[in-house]
């Protein structure tokens, strides 16, 4: 049996606008046992993805970051079924690979993770996978969902890097924002504004409050090591949601509590295993984010456990 690898790469990745001729590289790795597609647009993913169950493809190899791949995932499910659904590969590649760092996949390039990926299947045979709850936040899938200071901070990430920033950009933002909110500065006020908002997860409703941030997480990371979700990895039908609430300056000083996995302390914040949120904004407008990629919702805004999806562990 040969092992056939669709290969999806987002052309605006980060990796891809660097090296545009790894395209060609990895249409010569991957030859005869499969084919490499580039897609610009998500209207363009259903039809890759049909693609691909006609040609028979057994693996979908992601070049791209948590946006890219929640993306692929969802066309994914749509098209083959829950149950049909093959295995994901995650190459890298992307401004933000934090669905790969909390797996523990290996780094590297992208023609890297390919030469393993086909090395490993060369005997016909899929490696093991590990598989991962997915979340909907008004119908969008994806890893990772944040609002207010996760938003913000994302917005402040993307201007310092100009469209194109790195991990080196990421420390330097966060240093920034802790600095900022320590003398009260105003670029602490950009990121860290409490919103309004009535919570509800599944039928407990949470203290009306302005929270700082609302967010949740099929996986435990949300990058350089900060492990906000540390339950996330313990369950396959559910996502940890997180409500933020207090000082700024509180907020900061728990933050290597957040990165050794151990939470926020109870006066600073609440973490949950959750199935369905339901978020209200007072203001009638959510600012959030979904694996990385900035949207807006008008009126409340629903988020629900996803369908689970296969990611191969090489």
């Amino acid at each position: 049996m040969t092992v056939r690898i669709g290969v999806v790469v987002n052309p605006r990745s980060r990796y891809i606008k660097r090296n545009p001729a790894a395209v060609d590289r990895l249409r010569r790795l991957v030859g005869v046992r499969g084919e490499v597609v580039t897609s610009r647009a998500i209207a363009e993913v259903d039809g890759i993805v049909r693609r691909f169950q006609r040609d028979g493809v057994d693996i979908v190899a992601i070049v791209g970051g948590d946006g890219t791949a929640g993306i692929m995932a969802r066309g994914i499910v749509d098209v083959y079924g829950v149950d049909a659904a093959p295995p994901l590969a995650l190459l890298r590649g992307g401004t933000m690979n934090t669905v790969a760092n909390a797996l523990r996949l290996p780094r590297g390039k992208p023609e890297e993770h390919l030469s393993r990926l086909l090395e490993h299947t060369r005997g016909g045979v899929l490696p093991p996978v590990a598989w991962r709850p997915t979340l909907v936040a008004n119908g969008r899938l994806g890893f990772l969902f944040g609002t207010g200071a996760f938003y913000t901070f994302l917005e402040q990430y993307y201007r310092a890097g100009h469209d194109n920033p790195s991990a080196v950009t990421a420390v330097e933002t966060i240093t920034r924002a802790a600095g900022s909110v320590l003398i009260r500065g105003e670029f602490a006020r950009r990121i860290v504004t409490p919103h309004a908002a009535s919570v509800v997860h599944d039928g407990v409703e949470l203290p009306d409050r302005a929270y700082l941030a609302l967010a949740a997480g099929t996986v435990s990371e949300v990058g350089l090591g900060f492990t906000p979700f540390p339950d996330a990895d313990r369950h396959l039908d559910a996502f940890q949601f997180l409500a933020v609430w207090g000082k700024p300056v509180d907020i900061v000083r728990d933050l290597p509590r957040v990165w050794l996995g151990r939470g926020l302390r109870p006066a600073n914040g609440q973490g949950v295993v959750a199935h369905e949120v339901v978020i209200t904004p007072k203001d009638g407008v959510v600012d959030y984010m979904v694996d990385g990629d900035l949207y807006a919702s008008h009126g409340p805004l629903r988020l629900s456990v996803g369908p689970r999806v296969p990611i191969l562990r090489v």
